[in-house]
């Protein structure tokens, strides 16, 4: 099994890693450290629990001391600076590694450098990551099921705002923002998962939310136009559309891509490959059914609609 992707029985459980001393840290919403028993570890005061959240922002990297004064001052480190940052970085070291003496494990030393030796499964983001490359390699495979499972376990790891304790640091921008648009990709992910097992009337109002949130994405719009018409909402799901076209023509001064074109376009026509293999056509306004079209071995032809591709 690789590293930080759980079992089939343990989906998202954070699993014990002697390398960091059987620690979990957690960055995706306030800071917090559990101990090898599951207790969350007291890391102290406000200042020392940013400056674990700097060396988790580059862990296993070694961050000179000069720069950790840097940025945990906002540029301004005071005078004594150094001494302070010592003593923050030994008192860290009394709740990583209680009663250790050197050489140090988890809050290691090079040089005149500090680095937090925690590999990516015993971080959350490092596992959120895994969860979400495991998922997409599940959903290639066709195990919708399992991608579903794994999605969803990669959504409870998100507990707020990426490196809350480091909102006014400009050194967390980067990464915050890189951990919001996989979040979101995420999101996106398990809607078109659900979406291929039928769940499209269940996810309607999240993807509302959603495109509410983020009127110039693509994706989930299409993805709600999608889980109305197949909800028998043509009328909404086309309504959707036309609110996007509005959106990017206001904010953008741009049209929707062929992709929402098309996709517009085959739900006023009711093409049949909107639809799931065992769900019936959609109905006409006159009432009747449009045939399902197969493809020439007899099956039910899949949905082709490339605005639902990840890209």
């Amino acid at each position: 099994m690789t590293r930080g992707i759980p079992s089939r029985g343990q989906v998202g459980e954070p699993p014990r890693n002697d390398e960091s001393g059987g620690l979990s840290f957690h960055v995706l919403g306030p800071t917090r450290v559990l101990g090898p028993d599951g207790d969350v570890l007291n890391i102290g005061p406000r200042r020392q629990r940013e400056l674990l959240t700097l060396l988790l922002l580059r862990p296993g990297v070694a961050v000179p001391v000069e720069r950790l004064a840097e940025e945990l001052w906002h540029g301004r480190p005071p005078g004594g600076a150094r001494s302070t940052l010592h003593a923050y970085l030994a008192g860290l070291r009394r709740v990583l590694e209680p009663g250790r003496r050197t050489p140090f494990r988890v809050l290691t030393t090079r040089d005149d450098a500090y680095a937090l030796e925690v590999p990516a499964s015993a971080l959350d983001a490092g596992r959120l990551r895994a969860l979400i490359a495991a998922a997409r390699t599940a959903t290639a495979a066709r195990e919708h099921t399992r991608a579903r499972e794994l999605l969803g376990a990669a959504q409870l790891l998100c507990g707020g705002e990426p490196f809350a304790d480091l909102v006014d640091h400009a050194a967390a921008g980067a990464e915050r923002t890189r951990l919001r648009e996989e979040y979101v990709g995420l999101q996106e992910d398990s809607a078109e998962c659900r979406l291929t097992l039928g769940e499209h009337t269940l996810i309607i109002g999240d993807l509302a939310a959603m495109v509410d949130e983020h009127p110039l994405r693509e994706r989930p719009r299409a993805q709600l136009a999608l889980a109305l018409y197949r909800s028998g909402r043509q009328a909404e799901a086309l309504q959707a559309l036309e609110a996007g076209r509005r959106a990017f023509a206001e904010e953008l001064g741009l049209d929707p891509s062929a992709r929402l074109r098309d996709l517009h376009t085959a739900i006023l026509r009711q093409d049949p490959t909107l639809t799931l293999p065992d769900q019936p056509a959609a109905r006409t306004r006159c009432g009747r059914r449009r045939p399902i079209r197969r493809t020439a071995s007899g099956a039910r032809a899949g949905c082709t609609c490339p605005a639902l591709r990840r890209g």
